[in-house]
Protein backbone atom coordinates (compact mmCIF):
# COMPACT_ATOMS: atom_id res chain seq x y z
CA UNK A 1 0.00 0.00 0.00
CA UNK A 2 2.57 2.44 0.63
CA UNK A 3 4.51 1.91 -2.63
CA UNK A 4 1.23 3.05 -4.50
CA UNK A 5 0.92 6.21 -2.39
CA UNK A 6 4.88 6.85 -2.53
CA UNK A 7 4.32 6.49 -6.76
CA UNK A 8 0.91 8.58 -6.44
CA UNK A 9 2.21 11.56 -4.56
CA UNK A 10 5.28 11.56 -6.02
CA UNK A 11 4.05 11.58 -9.58
CA UNK A 12 2.16 14.70 -8.81
CA UNK A 13 4.46 16.27 -7.08
CA UNK A 14 6.98 16.43 -10.21
CA UNK A 15 4.98 18.30 -11.92
CA UNK A 16 4.36 21.35 -9.38
CA UNK A 17 6.97 23.97 -10.29
CA UNK A 18 8.71 25.96 -7.66
CA UNK A 19 7.45 23.41 -4.80
CA UNK A 20 6.21 26.61 -2.24
CA UNK A 21 4.31 25.11 0.85
CA UNK A 22 0.48 26.27 -0.27
CA UNK A 23 1.66 24.59 -3.76
CA UNK A 24 2.60 21.16 -2.05
CA UNK A 25 -0.53 21.38 0.27
CA UNK A 26 -2.58 21.86 -3.14
CA UNK A 27 -1.47 19.12 -4.61
CA UNK A 28 -1.77 16.95 -1.92
CA UNK A 29 -5.53 18.12 -1.40
CA UNK A 30 -6.05 17.04 -4.93
CA UNK A 31 -4.70 13.47 -4.72
CA UNK A 32 -7.67 13.20 -1.62
CA UNK A 33 -5.88 13.81 1.23
CA UNK A 34 -7.39 16.61 3.40
CA UNK A 35 -5.60 19.12 5.32
CA UNK A 36 -5.55 17.31 8.76
CA UNK A 37 -3.58 14.21 7.04
CA UNK A 38 -0.84 17.15 5.68
CA UNK A 39 1.92 17.56 8.27
CA UNK A 40 4.90 19.62 8.72
CA UNK A 41 5.10 21.40 5.58
CA UNK A 42 7.90 23.54 5.91
CA UNK A 43 9.99 25.77 3.03
CA UNK A 44 13.50 24.16 2.96
CA UNK A 45 15.40 26.44 -0.03
CA UNK A 46 13.96 25.73 -2.94
CA UNK A 47 11.87 22.90 -1.50
CA UNK A 48 9.36 21.68 0.73
CA UNK A 49 9.09 19.11 3.33
CA UNK A 50 6.16 17.65 4.36
CA UNK A 51 4.56 14.50 6.03
CA UNK A 52 0.96 12.94 5.34
CA UNK A 53 -0.71 10.98 8.03
CA UNK A 54 -1.81 8.00 6.29
CA UNK A 55 -2.84 5.95 9.97
CA UNK A 56 -5.80 3.68 10.11
CA UNK A 57 -7.46 1.20 12.25
CA UNK A 58 -4.27 1.22 14.98
CA UNK A 59 -1.90 1.64 11.64
CA UNK A 60 1.29 3.45 11.94
CA UNK A 61 1.76 4.55 8.35
CA UNK A 62 3.07 7.90 7.02
CA UNK A 63 4.82 9.44 4.01
CA UNK A 64 7.44 11.85 4.40
CA UNK A 65 8.67 13.90 1.47
CA UNK A 66 10.61 16.84 -0.09
CA UNK A 67 9.21 18.45 -2.73
CA UNK A 68 11.67 19.54 -5.07
CA UNK A 69 10.87 19.79 -8.81
CA UNK A 70 12.89 16.91 -10.88
CA UNK A 71 14.44 15.40 -7.90
CA UNK A 72 10.85 15.03 -5.59
CA UNK A 73 11.55 11.97 -3.19
CA UNK A 74 8.70 10.17 -1.10
CA UNK A 75 9.40 7.81 1.32
CA UNK A 76 7.52 5.37 3.98
CA UNK A 77 7.62 6.69 7.90
CA UNK A 78 6.32 5.11 10.98
CA UNK A 79 4.18 7.23 13.20
CA UNK A 80 2.58 6.54 16.63
CA UNK A 81 -0.33 4.54 16.15
CA UNK A 82 -2.40 6.08 18.98
CA UNK A 83 -2.52 9.92 19.93
CA UNK A 84 -1.05 13.20 17.79
CA UNK A 85 0.32 12.37 15.05
CA UNK A 86 4.42 12.02 15.67
CA UNK A 87 6.69 10.38 13.26
CA UNK A 88 8.99 7.60 15.18
CA UNK A 89 11.11 6.90 11.74
CA UNK A 90 11.69 7.75 8.66
CA UNK A 91 12.91 5.47 5.59
CA UNK A 92 14.72 7.69 3.77
CA UNK A 93 16.65 6.81 0.26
Amino acid sequence: MSARHQEHIAQALLKVAEPTPAKVRRTLNSLGYPDERIHVLKQDGKSTRFHLDLRENGGKLCEAGLAAGETTEVYTCAALAAGPFTVKTEEQP
